[in-house]
């Protein structure tokens, strides 16, 4: 079951909207490699934000450092001439330093303690 009250929440719905525009360049890119790459990676993303709708810390950080470096790699793909569009990686960087700032504050406040 997926807890929609998670301290990730927010975050994990923007790994998800990224996770949707990858699989939507499938569309517009056809069989090119480009797309079949970015449809591969948006299948990743889907695990990551199921995980993080699950509160996993551990990939909360993963997730972190994968969002920072798949921005800066949609970033280069923004102008460039190619099948799928630069709107759709225009709204992958967006998506995805959204999810950077949603995972920032639960990650770096003090983790949750459990009464003994």
């Amino acid at each position: 079951m997926i807890d929609v009250q998670g301290p990730y929440r927010v975050g994990a719905t923007f790994v998800g909207v990224s996770a949707l525009l990858h699989l939507i360049a499938r569309v517009f890119g056809g069989a090119a490699p480009v797309s079949l790459a970015l449809f591969a990676i948006g299948l990743v993303y889907v695990a990551m934000a199921y995980g993080l709708f699950q509160g996993w810390r551990w990939l909360a950080y993963l997730t972190f450092l994968v969002m920072m470096g798949g921005s800066i790699a949609a970033l280069t793909q923004i102008w460039a001439l190619g099948p799928v569009p630069g709107w759709i990686y225009a709204g992958i960087v967006g998506a995805n330093w959204l999810a950077v700032l949603a995972l920032f504050v639960p990650l770096w406040r003090s983790r949750p303690t459990v009464p003994a």
